[in-house]
């Protein structure tokens, strides 16, 4: 039994499925399944009833559920323990910047800025959060110009460990002239009547976001923009639609609408925390901040 075992165990409780789970961790599918096929092979019974449509936890399974997220909280205090302890023994507290990889939305500054609050007080000390690209970015974490880096998705490289801060689900931007924007929400059908953007420079959004729709079926053309210019003639003349994470902090292009993607068709981006091995990164107790102030779920 591992605290990585635990935490699954509490984000499938938490989501109601294996999938979403993995998802909020920042892993596949089949590690959360692995996972929990060797707990309950440990444990002895099954903690959950797998079904069509989801995951039911078994009466162990919820016994199990409310003890592992005491665990998980003792194991959060130890480690603000171990931060306390270095402090007072004389080590400064620190500035710490970290890296925003998400294209520049408009008004993605006031998401930088609720992020810097949260992670300033989770970590007790002066924060900045500055965005970067995904080309770049791994290369700033390396040189040091960044503590940690946010991602969409979990950031793979030699050295560089990830953790799973919570999952935000897209919205659509599009022209308020846009048919689609008389609906309340889109469906994935909607969706596949425009083509959809793709931007360049940030893989992993592109990734975690548009291509991942694309593999559950999204047939919309995807069209790569490069410039400010080009995005206003996409979405006004062309009929586009943009993906965005975080449409709930983000302020609208000009002359255009945000509209939530039905909840059938909906899929949760896992947002992660990337640092180098050895950086003493507390996911859980960012994770939490962030989830107090309802930012990711």
């Amino acid at each position: 039994m591992n605290i990585k075992q635990l935490r699954y165990v509490t984000a499938i409780l938490s989501t109601g499925s294996f999938s979403s789970a993995a998802a909020c961790e920042g892993v596949s599918v089949q590690a959360v399944s692995k996972a929990m096929s060797e707990l309950e092979g440990e444990v002895g019974a099954p903690l959950f009833i797998r079904t069509s449509s989801g995951v039911n936890p078994t009466p162990l399974g919820e016994a199990f559920g409310a003890r592992a997220d005491k665990v998980l909280a003792e194991f959060d205090a130890l480690e603000r323990f171990v931060h306390v302890r270095a402090r007072s023994a004389g080590e400064p507290a620190g500035h710490f910047v970290i890296g925003f990889c998400v294209p520049a939305f408009t008004g993605v500054e006031r998401f930088c800025s609720l992020i810097k609050t949260v992670t300033a007080r989770a970590l007790g000390c002066a924060t900045d959060v500055l965005l970067t690209s995904a080309e770049s970015c791994v290369d700033e974490l390396r040189s040091g110009r960044f503590w940690a880096l946010i991602t969409l998705g979990p950031l793979q490289g030699e050295g560089i460990v990830c953790g799973s801060l919570g999952v935000m689900s897209p919205m659509v931007v599009m022209s308020a002239e846009n048919p689609l924007a008389a609906k309340s929400e889109l469906t994935l059908d909607d969706i596949n009547t425009c083509p959809v953007l793709l931007y360049p420079g940030f893989d992993h959004y592109n990734d975690a976001v548009c291509r991942a729709y694309a593999a559950r079926g999204m047939t919309s053309e995807l069209v790569e923009i490069v410039d400010g210019e080009s995005y206003g003639e996409f979405l006004h003349e062309r009929g586009g639609l943009s993906l965005a994470v975080g449409g709930e902090f983000l302020a609208p292009f000009e002359g255009c609408v945000l509209r939530p993607i039905a909840a059938r068709d909906r899929m949760p981006v896992p947002i992660c925390l990337s640092s180098l091995a050895g950086a003493g990164v507390s996911y859980l107790e960012l994770s939490r901040a962030l989830a107090k102030m309802r930012i990711l779920s």
